[in-house]
């Protein structure tokens, strides 16, 4: 019976699949004392892996209706997305989630310059002390350190 459940429902098994690797190569981190670099991967997978047990034993028969999506602003997403990976190394996580934040926020229809403005700087700016101070994850600085302006928090 779960195995029907399973074919019926792929998306929710790779997911699942994908977490567990997660969580396996979350274990390999270096530990950074109580949360350290593997516990936030961990936390967000062992998450997936519920709502994907969820989703396998719940009874939904809905179809998705496909004739009218359009595969291309996924695939410009997904591009803009591996290009924000692969300059990480040069641009940092600041400057790098700066630059890539408008171009995912216009794609997912915001259209508030100020929005956009505000989200762009803000969110990656939390983002670098919620990591930096909290998990105590270091973050890709890039070939300017920006990240090193920013003022100490008195954590």
């Amino acid at each position: 019976m779960v195995l029907n459940k399973l074919k019926s429902n792929p998306l929710a098994a790779i997911f699942m699949l994908v977490a567990v690797v997660v969580i396996a190569s979350a274990n390999q981190f270096p530990d950074g004392g109580s949360l350290g670099p593997g516990f936030f991967p961990i936390i967000v997978s062992v998450g997936i892996i519920a709502f994907g047990i969820a989703d396998i034993l719940v009874d939904d028969d809905t179809q998705l209706e496909m004739s009218d999506f359009s595969i291309t602003p996924a695939v410009i997403m997904f591009a803009f997305l591996v290009g924000y990976l692969l300059l990480m190394p040069i641009t940092g996580f600041l400057v790098g989630t700066m630059l890539f934040l408008p171009i995912a926020l216009y794609y997912s229809t915001v259209r508030s310059k100020l929005m956009i403005a505000l989200i762009s700087i803000g969110l990656p700016i939390l983002l670098f002390y919620v990591f930096s101070q909290v998990f105590m994850v270091r973050l890709p600085e890039g070939i300017i350190p920006v990240s090193r302006l920013l003022p100490q928090l008195p954590v």
